[in-house]
């Protein structure tokens, strides 16, 4: 599998500035692990998909658990904007969609 890279800049006269897709695996693990009531589907690893097309748009799908009694769409919500927001601050990016399926309720 080849590894995929969003360019920030192509060739210059100091060459090109990429960012491997596993920078942005990190930084929405980073916040799925800070963010309270939900966890990674079955405690995987790398819960979330990071595909980069040929536009250089950077879509990321991501897998979670909420725990029972949280708002499920409220969590949602905050689960895509930490992420966009983290990403931002990280990167400075701000083409990427971010799409959260809800795997299931941890009671």
């Amino acid at each position: 599998m080849s590894k995929e890279y969003y360019t920030i800049e192509k060739g210059n006269n100091l060459g090109e500035r990429n960012i491997g897709s596993s920078v942005f695996q990190s930084i929405v693990m980073h916040v799925i692990n800070e963010l309270d009531g939900i966890s990674c589907e079955g405690g995987k690893k790398n819960a979330a998909e990071i595909t980069i097309n040929d536009n250089n748009q950077v879509s990321i799908d991501v897998e979670i658990v909420v725990d029972y009694g949280k708002n499920v769409n409220k969590i949602v919500s905050k689960v895509q904007s930490e992420i966009i927001s983290s990403i931002y601050q990280m990167i400075g990016f701000r083409n990427v969609k971010v799409n959260v399926n809800v795997d299931g309720i941890k009671f």
